[in-house]
């Protein structure tokens, strides 16, 4: 059901300026295994496509370090982060936790807040691939 309000991209100059600001999990959906930790203010969708579509390294990420990409199905999660959170250490800490590496202890109140809940959401996933394949 629509809204009725219109969503605004921005385009300057030639380039599109993201709006959004997300981080993103792929999970491998056969084995629940974590190939890529990201963030993006594009699209998910977008940013998904690139990944495998992209001949550019930077952009293709997945494309171009994640064996057999192309024959593969993936779920990707994407969370998208409040306009104050800045991307790349929420990223950091993101795969920190998921790794079970890194000091808890550094991180901050305001991003234990916010990573927590995308961790419990990727493990309650991750066990739903788990499940369907019993």
């Amino acid at each position: 059901m629509s809204t009725g309000q219109p969503r605004v991209i921005s385009v300057r100059s030639g380039r599109v300026r993201p709006g959004g600001s997300w981080l993103y999990v792929w999970l491998d959906s056969a084995t629940g295994d974590i190939v890529h930790v990201g963030g993006t203010g594009f699209d998910p969708e977008l940013r998904a496509y690139l990944h495998l579509t992209s001949d550019a390294p930077q952009l293709g990420r997945v494309r171009a370090t994640v064996p057999r990409s192309g024959e593969r199905d993936f779920d990707v999660l994407a969370f998208e982060l409040a306009h104050a959170i800045d991307r790349q250490p929420a990223r950091y800490a993101l795969i920190s936790r998921l790794s079970n590496e890194g000091d808890d202890e550094e991180l901050t109140a305001e991003l234990r807040e916010i990573i927590d809940p995308m961790v419990r959401a990727v493990s309650d996933y991750r066990a739903t691939l788990s499940a369907a394949k019993e």
